[in-house]
């Protein structure tokens, strides 16, 4: 390079190396360089001002499954289902308030803040169609018969929230001699022992109604309701936060609920009701006799399309009712009462627009049972069947 050249060169430079040397001018970053130096924002500054983020684990469940997060859970459906919804403690079991949304890949999915605690749930299909999660780590009994999914929020505070008692009411084991439910001069007095924010009682004396006999907690946690009945024997069962059905562990006997676990049974009346048959008359004030005896060529038939309707038949023994329940009616148990036949058989023609839908049989008020004339079934979400019928 010519002496003048490079001389021209170095006086070029000048102005830089003076920024460097006495650091930028007026000692402020370019502003090219000062953006490139504040990306690092903290990760709460993304959160959309809707509301807040949720903050998801940083390792969910293996296969992707449903996970706890730092603020709540993910819930997560891989299987069959027109709409899929999350019913569990945390709602109130309730069967539409938290519906999953499908995604790309055809699993569904639910994002929902929850605090710290241990809860109980499981998915819902189409509605009616009851279902655990398959990739739960943890169940615990559904009362009946079944299994509900727990989700576990919080860590160390979740799992502790499951292990004690609510603080605002410790529940404490019953005084010695006085646990269990026992029967009176006038009737019973209902004893339940665990934790729930409400407990009822409902059996056939109150044709199982889960919100008409609520029991009171007592100073020591325990709950009780002491309840009039007539001489006879009573199923019954106590119902859990409104929707958690509990067999009384310290009943002296028992008969199956049709759902593969047990009713628990209360005798009022001592030898009166004693000699009452085994497989449980109905309550005293229900009209006793009134059901006729299948006759010898009564038998079990499918449902039948007719011009008039679909013709349901039950052919069991009844002691005095038979109601059709299902889709059509949402599972109502009053609203379709079978008539008795001449033979002993139930029936009812119902109208029905097209379509599939699920039913059963309710007997006596509180059986629960299957068409046996029919073969079309699907699991009912609690270890047994209902009966399927479509129409076209």
């Amino acid at each position: 390079m010519k002496p003048i050249a490079r001389l021209l060169s170095l006086l070029a430079l000048l102005p830089l190396l003076a920024g460097c040397a006495g650091g930028w001018r007026g000692g402020v970053v370019p502003a090219e360089w000062a953006s490139g130096a504040t990306t690092a924002m903290p990760a709460t500054a993304a959160a959309p001002a809707a509301g807040p983020a949720m903050a998801h684990a940083t390792t969910p469940a293996a296969g992707g499954g449903s996970h706890a997060t730092a603020s709540g859970a993910v819930f997560v459906w891989k299987g069959e289902g027109g709409t899929v919804s999350v019913a569990g403690e945390f709602n109130t079991w309730n069967v539409t308030a938290d519906p999953l949304k499908k995604q790309a890949d055809g699993s569904w999915t639910l994002e929902k803040a929850l605090p710290a605690g241990r809860y109980a749930y499981k998915f819902v299909l189409d509605g009616t169609n009851w279902k655990a999660d398959p990739g739960a780590a943890e169940t615990v009994d559904d009362g009946f018969g079944g299994k509900n999914s727990l989700m576990v929020v919080g860590g160390a505070a979740g799992a502790a929230a499951a292990t004690a008692a609510p603080a605002a009411a410790p529940v404490a084991a019953p005084a010695a001699g006085g646990a269990g439910t026992t029967a009176t001069a006038d009737g019973a007095v209902f004893r339940y022992s665990g934790a729930g924010g409400t407990v009822a009682v409902a059996g056939e004396f109150n044709a199982w109604n889960t919100s008409a006999d609520m029991m009171t907690r007592q100073a020591d946690g325990t709950w009780q309701l002491v309840k009039k009945l007539n001489a006879g024997r009573y199923a019954y069962k106590f119902v859990v936060d409104g929707s958690n059905w509990k067999e009384d562990p310290g009943a002296k006997e028992t008969v199956d609920d049709s759902y593969g676990g047990k009713n628990a049974v209360v005798v009022v009346g001592g030898a009166s009701a004693a000699t009452a048959p085994a497989t449980m008359s109905a309550p005293a004030t229900a009209p006793a006799g009134t059901a006729k005896p299948l006759t010898a060529g009564a038998k079990p038939a499918p449902p039948r399309l007719t011009p008039d309707g679909v013709v349901f038949t039950y052919a069991g023994p009844a002691k005095s009712s038979v109601a059709l329940c299902g889709d059509f009616n949402a599972w109502a148990t009053t609203t379709d009462a079978m008539q008795q036949g001449a033979d002993g058989t139930w029936t009812l023609t119902r109208k029905l627009p097209a379509g599939t839908y699920a039913y059963k049989f309710l007997v006596d008020g509180a059986s629960w049972k299957t068409d046996d004339g029919n073969p079309d079934g699907h699991d009912d979400g609690f270890g047994g069947k209902n009966s399927i019928v479509t129409v076209k």
